[in-house]
Formats: C-alpha cells, sequence, structure tokens
C-alpha cells in the first residue's frame, strides 16, 4: 500500500499529467450537461412488467426525455390522476401510437387535447389514455379485466391494421430491452451511447440488429383476441365502443389498408361495431414521423377527426 501511494504521487506530480486529467473530466461534464439540457437524454420513463398484460409505465411518472414531458397517473395511464371531481370518462386505448412515448409531449398527446376540448362542452370529461408500445387488443383487455373500466362511458380502440393478429408473447422484456427500461440511466451520456450511439456502431461493422429477438418462434397467426373479448366486455356493461382504424404511410400511398387491415374491418363490420376508417381522413405524410407513429402535430389533427366521434357517443 505505501509503495502504491508513492507510486500515485510520483504520477501526480506531472504537470502534464494532471492538465490532461482535469482537461478529460471537464470534457466529461461538458459532454453530460450537452447530452442532458441539449438533446434531452438522461431521464427517461421506465416501465413495470405484469402477469396479465405483459408491461406498462411504471405509475406516478413524472420525467423530461427529448425536452417532452411525459406523466403517468396512480393506473400508469399517460393521463393526470382521477378525481372524484371527474365528469364523464373515456378510455382511449391503443399502443405507442396512442401513448407518443417521448416523442410526444404530454400538452400535445391526442387525450390531453381530447380531454381540453370535450371539458368545454361536458364538464371535467376524462379521456384516459391506456397505452404501451407494442400493444394489441388482448394486452389493452387484459388490463381493462384486471383494473376495471372505471366507470367510462365509452371507450375507443385504436389500432392498427397489424393488430389484426398481433398477439401477446409474455417474453421477458422489461430490463433486458433496451425499449423497456426498468430504470433510470445512469448519467445521460451512457444513455446516449448505450441506446443510440452503440446500436449503430454494431449496425455499421455488420452486426445483425437483433432488436426483435425476442419473438422469435412466437405464433402471431391467430386472430387477436382482445377483439371478441372488448366487443362481448362492452355489450355485457352497455358501454359504447368505437374503433379507429389507424393507416400506415404506406397505405396511404396506395390507398387501401393492408390484408390484415381488411380482415379488420370484415372483423368490425361482421359484428355490427361503430368503426372510423383512418385513410378517409389521413391522407397525406403530415404528422407522422415514421411510418406508423404520429408526431405533436399529428396528435392534434387526430385529436381534430375524432372529437366529433367522441361528442356523439358522450353526449348522447
Amino acid at each position: 500500500m505505501k509503495k502504491l501511494k508513492q507510486f500515485l504521487k510520483k504520477i501526480w506530480a506531472k504537470k502534464w499529467l494532471r492538465l490532461s486529467l482535469l482537461s478529460l473530466f471537464l470534457i466529461l461534464v461538458a459532454g453530460e450537461l450537452f447530452a442532458r439540457f441539449y438533446l434531452g437524454l438522461g431521464d427517461r420513463p421506465v416501465y413495470i412488467e405484469d402477469a396479465d398484460y405483459e408491461y406498462i409505465y411504471a405509475p406516478n411518472q413524472n420525467v423530461k426525455r427529448f425536452g417532452n414531458r411525459i406523466i403517468t397517473n396512480e393506473h400508469s395511464m399517460r393521463s393526470k390522476p382521477l378525481s372524484k371531481k371527474d365528469g364523464k370518462r373515456i378510455l382511449l386505448i391503443g399502443d405507442s401510437v396512442v401513448n407518443g412515448g417521448a416523442h410526444v409531449d404530454q400538452d400535445d398527446l391526442l387525450t390531453t387535447l381530447l380531454e381540453e376540448a370535450l371539458s368545454k362542452k361536458e364538464n371535467n370529461c376524462r379521456v384516459l389514455n391506456i397505452s404501451a408500445g407494442s400493444w394489441g387488443p388482448d394486452n389493452a383487455f387484459a388490463y381493462i379485466k384486471k383494473h376495471g373500466h372505471f366507470n367510462a362511458k365509452a371507450i375507443v380502440l385504436l389500432f392498427s391494421s397489424h393488430d389484426y393478429n398481433d398477439n401477446m408473447h409474455h417474453r421477458k422484456v422489461v430490463g433486458e430491452h433496451k425499449n423497456w427500461p426498468d430504470s433510470k440511466p445512469l448519467l445521460a451520456l451512457t444513455d446516449g451511447f448505450n441506446n443510440y450511439a452503440w446500436p449503430k456502431i454494431k449496425q455499421a461493422f455488420g452486426y445483425e440488429n437483433n432488436e426483435y429477438a425476442y419473438l422469435k418462434g412466437h405464433d402471431d397467426s391467430p386472430v387477436n383476441s382482445g377483439w371478441q373479448d372488448f366487443f362481448d366486455y362492452c355489450d355485457q356493461h352497455n358501454i359504447a365502443l368505437k374503433v379507429y382504424v389507424h393507416p400506415e404511410i404506406d397505405e396511404i400511398k396506395q390507398k387501401q389498408f393492408f390484408d390484415k387491415g381488411q380482415k379488420l374491418i370484415q372483423l368490425l363490420e361482421a359484428h355490427d361495431v361503430d368503426y372510423i376508417n383512418g385513410l378517409l381522413h389521413e391522407t397525406n405524410e403530415q404528422g407522422y414521423r415514421d411510418n406508423i407513429h404520429l408526431n405533436g402535430k399529428g396528435h392534434h389533427r387526430l385529436a381534430t377527426i375524432l372529437q366529433p366521434h367522441i361528442e356523439k357517443l358522450i353526449l348522447n
């Protein structure tokens, strides 16, 4: 130990080394501040596992990522807390399109906008956001089956063509996959490296993208059971049901839903379920941030599309 102390003392006596270490420290501090406050890294919503519906945002979060605020309430909804003062409640249920993720600020979220607009006509109206990335109707129904429908007057399901048979896999992803973290990143720098830089580096060196390796061997062929579960549940509990079939950009370009989307519409019509054909409203790529997800402007537009339909559900 004495020799080690003498060695370190000798090394530290070198001015160039002290300056180098100080410079490195300042570079790391500057990089951390840049990544945290300019890039918006270092904070992110975390997930919890669930035996029934696989996963969901952890409850009672208030984080800021990429400059966007993300809030969850006591029931893991991306909504403000429930209250005894709440008026009529509508459940807007879906996957990452409804959820918005870190790319959509809470104030620009579809459900926030609808809640504000509808409350002007129906006092304290609530539009509750029940969603998670890669959820299908079976995930969503498992949530309702476990937690109830919160005395909602209407349920609006918002899904896409692939959700016709996007079935639960019950593979462990929370804490294992970068899209479902169960803890905060140590630093903004480690956040940026682990989630964005490292995957790009591996791709540049020819490593196979195994982002969906957790789905290997999973059978997605059966029609998602959640559709029929929602049909039956809403009938039994006298809840108005509406389905919005959300188109992908490729479907907008070809002006037609993919095969699964067409089968979904046939399923809805066969059960006399009221639905909205998104292709009649989404006619261009404005408002999309990729092939399927919406940006803030897209959420504003979709809120405008859905508002009159939801008004009819609750005002009647």
